[in-house]
């Protein structure tokens, strides 16, 4: 069968690639030049889903419209969630993957992706870190195992930065939680679990993964990623699925007091920095959570109108 270069063309895909983009002019190119180099033998195409960015990303974009890359528009919302729900239903493929403008994917990444959601609903790639990173920042936290999903509790879940699935299941599920904050990725897996789908693992969609090598730009998006545990905790109760449990919590405050020697060197900074962000993202969510039946209460109780 033909190899078939990325089209931009109005035609339906067999197999798009989503890159939800907010302000990532100085990483986006990496990324497209890679996924523009590989070929599929389905008609297929990448969506750049411009997310109110000011830097230039949607002008860097558009300079890969002969190679395959089409522009979506996503200005009436903000967050990698709605960014991707809204390249899916602009472009309406039969498959779908999502990827980041900060990562870079593997040669063959397409193939193994786009052949694996002929055969799966829902799909997940793996991911590395050596090859974007220096050694000190590769090394300053584990990356997820190379042989299988990573979990929540007991239930695996895909990594949004390398995942696929059917329009079918997009629909079913109705994309992303646009009102879910932090860790969205693994709300939706909870969802499609309850609901009876598997997700698949795909070993060869590998994906150079970017970590943030500044404290100030690791610290808040671990502090963001901390924030939506306990929701997730309790949306996975509330699905009938496992969540981790209170100790694993005591055991990463445990970790941070019995690994303060580590703060020595650059690499355990950044390590110890990381944990520690959760941690208190971990208790913003906590209290957020407390919070929200509170002004539900007063708002109705305020005036019929909620004013």
């Amino acid at each position: 069968m033909a190899a078939l270069k990325p089209s931009s063309s109005a035609l339906d895909l067999a197999f798009a690639v989503v890159i939800p983009s907010y302000n990532v002019v100085d990483t986006l190119a990496a990324q497209l030049d890679a996924l523009t180099a590989q070929t599929w033998t389905q008609p297929w195409g990448i969506v750049v889903v411009d997310n109110n960015s000011t830097d230039g990303t949607r002008q860097l974009a558009e300079r890969y419209e002969d190679r395959g890359v089409r522009v979506v528009e996503a200005y009436g919302g903000r967050g990698v969630s709605y960014a991707r729900n809204t390249g899916v239903r602009a472009i309406r493929p039969q498959t779908v993957a999502f990827v980041d403008g900060d990562d870079v994917v593997h040669p063959g990444w397409v193939t193994a992706m786009a052949e694996a959601l002929t055969q799966h609903a829902i799909t997940s790639g793996s991911l590395e870190v050596d090859t974007l990173n220096p050694p000190w920042l590769a090394g300053s936290r584990p990356m997820g195992s190379a042989s299988g999903l990573p979990r929540f509790g007991k239930t695996g879940f895909t990594s949004g930065c390398n995942c696929g699935m059917t329009l079918a299941v997009f629909d079913d599920l109705a994309g992303f939680d646009e009102d879910f904050v932090g860790l969205e990725d693994i709300e939706f897996s909870l969802r499609a679990t309850a609901r009876g789908y598997a997700i698949h693992f795909v070993p060869e969609a590998r994906i150079a993964y970017r970590y943030r090598d500044d404290l100030a730009s690791l610290w808040r998006q671990g502090r963001f990623y901390g924030r939506g545990r306990p929701e997730l905790n309790r949306r996975a109760r509330e699905l009938g699925l496992s969540a981790p449990g209170s100790v694993e919590t005591l055991k990463s405050w445990a970790w941070l007091v019995i690994n303060l020697p580590i703060l020595r060197n650059r690499s355990g900074r950044f390590r110890w920095a990381w944990v520690l962000a959760n941690r208190v993202g971990g208790i913003a969510g906590l209290i957020e959570g407390m919070r929200r039946p509170l002004r539900k209460t007063q708002r109705t109780s305020t005036s019929p109108n909620g004013e």
